[in-house]
C-alpha cells in the first residue's frame, strides 16, 4: 500500500487504530467510503445510519471536510402566513428543520391568527455585511496616523475588492483604535449572499493592498495584521450587533383583533400585552440583548432547512419583539437588526436546500430580502404564539403533549360524578343544576367504527358510556339521561389503521405507512369538539344537544357531553335490512343541504381552521395511486365473493384516471362534509328532523359527497332508480341554494355526484374492506351493492368497464 493512502472498505487497516491518512480524491464516494470504513475500525461500532446518503462528495466542495456521511434532521411546515411585504405578498409556508415538537405546531398557531387578522407586513431595511481586520503598531502614534490617513484610499481599496468579487460592495472603512492597534471594520452589502467567505477573500485582499503601502504601514512600525480582530461580531451575540446590525435589518408587524386573540391564541389582548411587560422587564434586568420570546428557534429551523450557516444564529436571532394594547385588540411588531442569511454559497445549493428555499420562492435576484422577511413573519407568529402560551397555561402542556414522553395520567370512567357533570350542565341551559346521583345506563350501542378498534389497541378508557343524572334544578327533581363520548387521540387512530392494515398484509401495509397521516385521522380527536362549539343555528339545531365538551392535551382527554338521543323515529339502522323511507330521505336530504350551507362557497376561511385536519386534493389522490390500487386488489382477493372481477377491473380503470377526474372536484364548490353520512351516525327525530353525530372524519369537499354516502347507505336496493335518485338529489340542491342564498348549478352539481361516487368507490369503501378483515360488518354488502348500482345509473355505464373508463 503506497504512502498516502488508506485501506478499502473491507480491509484492516495498516497503520495504528486512531490514526487518520486522507484518502486520494477526497472529494469522491469512494473516499467517503473508505473515512467511514476507516471510523468504523477506529471506533468498533458499525455506524450503519451513515453508509447511505444521497449527497453527491463530488458537489460538497467548500461545505465539508472529511466528508463520512449525513445526518437526517426532519423538517416540517408551518404556515400559512398571509404576507403583504416589500419582497414577498400572498400566502408562504415555511420549512423548519428541527428536533423539538411542538415548534411547528406553535408557529402554525401564530400564523393562522395573523393571517385571520389581515396577514403581517414585512420590510427588509438594509444590509450590511461587516469583516474587522486588526493592525498592531509598535506605538499608539502610528496607529493614529494609520487610522486618519486610511479613509483617503476608499476608492482604492474598493478597486482591490472587485478583484476577487462582483457581488460585494464595499461601502465604508471604519478605523477603531484601541491602544496601538488599529481595528478596521470594512462594511459591505453582498447581494444575495450571505456573504462572510465573500467579505473575507474580499477583505484579504484590501488588507494586501494596505500592506504594500509604506506611507499607511510605517517604516518597520507596523508589528502584526490579523483577517479577524473580532469586532465584527461574527457568529457572536453583541451590543453592536443588536445596534448596527449584520446582515439584513428586517422588520415585521400586525394587527390582532380582540376576537382573535381569544379564540386562537386562548388568551386576552390584556393578559397577552401584561404577559410580554412582565417578560420584557425580566429580559432587561438580565441583561439579555434586545426582547424576544423564541426568535432563535426560528432562525436555527429556517436556517438549517435552507442552508444557511447555522453558527450565525447567534448573531441572528438578536430581536426587538413589541406588543401594544390598542383599542381594537393587539399591534405586534419584531424587528432582527442583524439576519445573516443568502439564497446563494454556502449550503443554499444542496439539493433539498435548494428545494426548500424553491418552495419559498426564494431564488433568484432579490431573493434574500424575501427570505429575511419570510424568517421575520415566522418569528412574529411565533412570538405571539410563545407568549400567549405562557401567559394561558398552554407552554408546558403544548411542549409534554408534543415533544416528549412522559407518564398519562388518563382520563377514568370514575371521574364522571356529580361534580364533573354539574361543571357540564353549568355550561347548558341549566347553570345551577345539583347533581345528586349519577347511574350508568344499559344501551345497546351500535357499531362505532373508529372507536370499536380503537378501544382494542389502547389500555385507556374511549368509547361512549350513557348515563342518568339525577338533578335538582330550579327547586324541581328531575332525571337527565346524558351520553358521554370520550375519545381516542388521532395517533391512537392512525396506529389503529394501521394495525388492520398490517394484517391485510403486503402492499396495504406498505402504503398506509406512507400515506397513514393523509387519509382523514389527523385531528380526528379535536375536531369534533371543535365543530360541537360552534353556535350557528343551522348546524346546532341538527346535531345532538350540546353540554360541555372537555380538552386537556396532558392527560389526553377528549371528551364530549351531549343529549343521550331518544324518541327517534330513525336511529343505528345500518344492521337491520329496512328503515330509511322515502319520507326519511327527504328529511335528510332537505336538511343536508341546511348543515353544508354553513361553510359553503367558504373554502379559504375553512382551510385555515386549526382543526380541520388533511384536506383531501387531486396532487394527493394522484400521489396515492399505489395505495387505491394495494386496497382495490386486497378486497378483491380476500373478499371475492362481494368483489367481482368486474367491480375488480372498474376500480383499476377508475384508479388510472384519476389524475383527470378528482381535479375536476377540486375545482367545484366545497364546503364542511359530514364525510360519514350513513346510517350509523344519523337519526331522525320524531318532530321530523335530522340529528347527524360522529363528526370526527368531517372535511373539506364537496357536498354531494356527503349526498351519495347517504344514498349508498340508506336506499334500499329496489328504490334506486333515476327518478328517486334525482329527487333526492334536487331536494339537497335546491335546500342548499336556499339556505346559502345562491345559485347552483344543476348540470355541475349532477356531475360532482358523480364524481362523489367515484371518490367513495376508490377511497372509502377501499378503508372499509380493510376494517371488514378485522371485524365482520354486515351493512357492507349492501352498501358496496348499491354503490355499484348508483354507478351504473348516473354514468350510464350498464356495468361496462371500458365505458366507464371513457367517461
Amino acid at each position: 500500500m503506497s504512502s498516502g493512502e488508506i485501506p478499502g472498505p473491507r480491509s484492516r487497516p495498516s497503520r495504528p487504530a486512531g490514526r487518520y491518512v486522507p484518502a486520494r480524491g477526497i472529494y469522491t464516494e469512494s473516499a467517503r467510503l473508505q473515512r467511514l470504513d476507516w471510523l468504523r475500525s477506529t471506533t468498533r461500532l458499525g455506524l450503519d445510519s451513515l453508509q447511505h446518503t444521497q449527497l453527491d462528495a463530488c458537489k460538497l466542495t467548500g461545505n465539508i471536510e472529511g466528508f463520512v456521511g449525513a445526518v437526517e434532521i426532519p423538517v416540517g411546515v408551518a404556515g400559512p402566513l398571509l404576507f403583504h411585504g416589500k419582497n414577498v405578498q400572498g400566502e408562504i409556508y415555511a420549512p423548519m428543520a428541527t428536533t423539538e415538537g411542538a415548534l411547528v405546531s406553535s408557529v402554525t398557531r401564530g400564523a393562522l391568527a395573523v393571517t385571520m387578522g389581515g396577514g403581517v407586513s414585512t420590510h427588509a431595511v438594509s444590509q450590511t455585511m461587516t469583516r474587522a481586520p486588526v493592525f498592531a503598531f509598535s506605538r499608539l502614534a502610528a496607529a493614529g496616523r494609520f487610522a486618519s490617513a486610511i479613509h483617503q484610499h476608499l476608492d482604492d481599496l474598493r478597486t482591490a475588492v472587485r478583484h476577487v468579487s462582483r457581488h460585494a460592495e464595499l461601502r465604508s472603512v471604519e478605523p477603531v483604535v484601541l491602544g496601538r492597534t488599529v481595528h478596521l471594520r470594512f462594511k459591505y452589502t453582498t447581494g444575495d449572499a450571505a456573504g462572510q467567505n465573500m467579505t473575507t477573500a474580499c477583505t484579504w485582499q484590501a488588507c494586501q493592498w494596505i500592506l504594500q503601502q509604506p506611507h499607511l504601514v510605517g517604516d518597520g512600525e507596523l508589528e502584526s495584521f490579523i483577517i479577524e480582530g473580532n469586532t465584527s461580531g461574527d457568529k457572536k451575540a453583541s451590543s453592536q450587533a443588536m445596534g448596527e446590525g449584520r446582515g439584513i435589518r428586517v422588520s415585521a408587524d400586525c394587527l390582532l383583533p380582540r376576537g382573535i386573540v381569544e379564540r386562537v391564541l386562548k388568551t386576552t389582548p390584556d393578559e397577552l400585552v401584561r404577559g410580554y411587560r412582565h417578560i420584557a422587564a425580566g429580559a432587561v434586568h438580565s441583561g439579555v440583548l434586545g426582547s424576544n420570546a423564541n426568535t432563535a428557534n426560528i432562525v436555527a429551523a429556517v436556517f438549517t432547512a435552507t442552508g444557511q450557516d447555522i453558527a450565525c444564529v447567534h448573531e441572528s436571532s438578536l430581536a426587538q419583539f413589541i406588543l401594544e394594547r390598542t383599542p381594537e385588540g393587539v399591534y405586534a411588531s419584531i424587528t432582527l437588526p442583524g439576519l445573516a442569511v443568502g439564497t446563494v454559497g454556502g449550503g443554499t445549493h444542496l439539493p433539498a436546500q435548494q428545494e426548500l428555499l424553491g418552495m419559498m420562492g426564494c431564488t433568484g435576484p432579490g431573493s434574500a430580502a424575501r427570505l429575511a422577511e419570510i424568517i421575520a413573519g415566522f418569528a412574529l407568529a411565533l412570538d405571539l404564539s410563545t407568549v400567549s402560551a405562557a401567559v394561558s397555561g398552554q407552554f408546558a402542556s403544548a411542549h409534554e403533549r408534543l415533544g416528549r414522553n412522559r407518564p398519562v395520567r388518563w382520563f377514568q370512567l370514575d371521574e364522571l360524578d356529580a361534580r364533573f357533570f354539574e361543571s357540564a350542565l353549568g355550561h347548558s341551559a341549566l347553570p345551577g343544576a345539583k347533581v345528586r346521583s349519577v347511574e350508568p345506563v344499559d344501551i345497546p350501542m351500535g357499531p362505532s367504527v373508529l372507536s370499536e378498534l380503537t378501544s382494542r389497541t389502547v389500555k385507556k378508557t374511549v368509547g361512549l358510556f350513557p348515563m342518568q343524572l339525577r338533578i335538582d334544578h330550579a327547586g324541581a327533581e328531575q332525571k337527565l339521561d346524558v351520553m358521554v363520548k370520550v375519545k381516542p387521540t388521532d395517533r391512537e387512530v392512525i396506529k389503529m389503521a394501521g394495525l388492520a392494515a398490517t394484517l391485510c398484509g403486503g402492499p396495504v401495509a406498505a402504503e398506509y405507512r406512507r400515506f397513514d397521516r393523509r387519509l382523514g385521522f389527523v385531528g380526528c380527536d379535536i375536531r369534533e369538539l371543535a365543530l360541537y362549539e360552534q353556535t350557528d343555528p343551522r348546524f346546532t339545531s341538527l346535531v345532538p344537544k350540546q353540554y360541555r365538551t372537555w380538552r386537556d392535551d396532558r392527560r389526553e382527554a377528549y371528551i364530549v357531553v351531549m343529549e343521550c338521543l331518544g324518541d327517534m323515529e330513525l336511529m343505528d339502522t345500518s344492521e337491520r335490512a329496512r328503515g330509511w323511507s322515502r319520507r326519511h330521505l327527504d328529511i335528510a336530504a332537505r336538511d343536508l343541504g341546511q348543515l353544508h350551507s354553513v361553510w359553503y362557497g367558504k373554502e379559504a376561511s375553512l382551510s385555515r381552521m386549526p382543526w380541520i385536519g388533511h384536506i383531501p386534493n387531486a396532487a394527493d389522490m394522484v400521489e396515492m395511486k399505489g395505495l387505491w390500487q394495494a386496497l382495490a386488489d386486497h378486497s378483491a382477493q380476500e373478499f371475492p365473493e362481494l368483489v367481482d372481477g368486474s367491480h375488480h377491473e372498474r376500480l383499476v380503470s377508475l384508479i388510472g384516471t384519476i389524475d383527470d377526474w378528482w381535479p375536476r372536484i377540486e375545482a367545484m364548490p366545497r364546503t364542511l362534509v359530514h364525510n360519514d353520512f350513513n346510517p350509523r351516525n344519523l337519526a331522525i327525530r320524531a318532530e321530523g328532523r335530522l340529528c347527524a353525530y360522529d363528526w370526527e372524519l368531517a372535511t373539506l369537499h364537496i357536498p354531494q359527497h356527503d349526498l351519495a354516502e347517504l344514498l349508498c347507505t340508506a336506499l334500499e336496493p329496489g328504490d334506486i332508480n333515476a327518478t328517486v335518485v334525482a329527487e333526492l338529489s334536487e331536494i339537497h340542491r335546491t335546500s342548499l341554494e336556499t339556505q346559502a342564498r345562491t345559485t347552483i348549478d344543476k348540470e355541475q352539481w349532477e356531475s360532482g355526484y358523480r364524481l362523489a361516487l367515484r371518490d367513495l368507490a376508490v377511497n372509502r369503501f377501499g378503508l372499509y374492506f380493510v376494517a371488514h378483515t378485522v371485524r365482520h360488518y354486515g351493512f357492507l354488502e349492501q352498501w358496496w351493492r348499491n354503490l355499484w348500482a348508483l354507478i351504473d345509473l348516473a354514468e350510464g355505464t350498464g356495468g361496462n368497464p371500458s365505458a366507464f373508463a371513457c367517461r
